[in-house]
């Protein structure tokens, strides 16, 4: 039994990875500071299991940091301010989150007998390059990071994220603890909140809306318990210590074909409306998880249907679902 630090763990990523966790039966402390991640019932039942201890903070504070308790083998910092929608509406709060918790944790952090410290980066770190520079898709972990351009709020997030994978790499040298470095593509599943396209458009899917932005852009997509084995894998494998580990799936699929997907796990079958990405939009993305399969032996289980049609019963029906496995 380990005991295991989660930060944003009301979140969508942070809330699977507790609950997987715990049901192995790790001793788990989950914060967050609910700004984002959501106190509903599921939440509720989560930290009310033994073996969990909740704590409610804000890590841009120093002075909640410095509160936490340190005696943690595993620390998985995934908590942030995510959403395309908050890049353009609220930059400011997102710049916020996704760096000073980083910073003040690795620090509060640099005594502790850690065997990992687990950072959640995004693949929105390169995807100005792949744009610009016509990087290499599927794009693999020795891409370089950027921007294009300091004005769009899009970016907030982007320059956030690489700033914190700095910090825990640094910290990490400077410390002496051992670190990795997980970039996530397009994690998928129930309770993701509603400012991300499968939830978007589900949303208005319940309304008999159909309409789609960005329908010609493609992605890749992973349901969320692939993506909390491949977490917690690249947390516990030896040979990911020290390495920056792409997550994601590897079928490339475009928005478009993803809706009507997400139509059919229903039995719609309706026309789509289809509008322009908003800007700065990234027209491909998929990543290269060579290395993260060569490390780990990971195998994604479930399937894109598979995976649409249980994240449509919570958005659509409020069930939420257990693990799955095709």
């Amino acid at each position: 039994m380990a005991r295991i630090l989660v930060t944003g763990a009301a979140g969508f990523i942070g809330f699977h990875l507790v609950r997987a966790l715990v049901a192995r039966g790790d001793s788990v402390v989950a914060v967050d500071n609910l700004v984002r991640g959501e106190r509903d019932e599921a939440f509720v039942d989560l930290i009310g299991q033994p073996g969990v201890t909740w704590i409610e903070a804000d890590l841009s504070r120093e002075s909640d940091v410095a509160k936490l308790p340190t005696d943690f083998e595993y620390v998985y910092h995934l908590a942030a301010l995510n959403g395309t929608q908050n890049f353009y509406e609220r930059p400011m709060d997102v710049i916020r989150s996704c760096t000073l918790p980083t910073f003040f944790l690795a620090e509060a952090m640099r005594d502790a007998p850690l065997e990992r410290f687990v950072y959640a980066g995004t693949s929105e770190s390169y995807a100005s390059t792949v744009t610009r520079f016509g990087w290499p898709v599927p794009t693999a972990e020795d891409v370089p990071l950027s921007i294009d351009g300091v004005d769009n709020p899009r970016w907030s997030y982007a320059a956030s994220k690489m700033h914190g994978e700095v910090v825990t790499i640094q910290a990490g040298r400077s410390y002496g603890f051992p670190w990795s470095v997980i970039r996530y593509h397009n994690a998928y599943g129930p309770r993701m909140g509603d400012r991300h396209v499968v939830p978007d458009f589900m949303v208005r899917m319940r309304e008999q809306r159909y309409e789609l932005f960005g329908h010609a852009d493609t992605r890749s997509f992973l349901y969320i318990d692939d993506a909390v084995r491949a977490t917690i894998a690249v947390g516990e494998t030896d040979e990911c210590a020290g390495e920056i580990v792409n997550v994601g799936g590897t079928d490339e699929v475009t928005m478009h074909d993803l809706a009507k997907r997400m139509m059919a796990a229903r039995g719609i079958d309706a026309p789509i409306v289809l509008h322009p990405s908003p800007a700065g939009s990234v027209p491909r993305r998929a990543p290269d998880i060579g290395k993260l399969q060569r490390l780990t032996g990971f195998k994604s289980r479930i399937g894109l249907d598979r995976g649409l049609a249980a994240t449509a019963d919570y958005y659509l029906d409020g069930r939420l679902a257990g693990v799955l496995d095709d």
